[in-house]
């Protein structure tokens, strides 16, 4: 099993986890489908779509994390 805390706080966030890599990975599996079901809803666009939107602002994200 794995856990992940995470919270935002003044344009920052903090991310805790624990567990194996794979269930890790398992959790955030599941965190992006749920996020790119809500952000087609919202944005009235295709479900594969919003899932190449989440993979580049987690790509250019990453950039900006030191």
């Amino acid at each position: 099993m794995g856990i992940v805390f995470a919270s935002s706080k003044n344009k920052k966030a903090k991310v805790k986890a624990t567990g194996k890599t794979l269930d890790l990975l398992t959790l955030l599996v599941a965190i992006n489908k749920c996020l790119a079901e809500k952000i087609s809803e919202e944005r009235n666009m295709d479900v594969k779509d919003a899932e190449t939107f989440i993979i580049n602002c987690i790509s250019d994200g990453i950039k900006t994390i030191k």
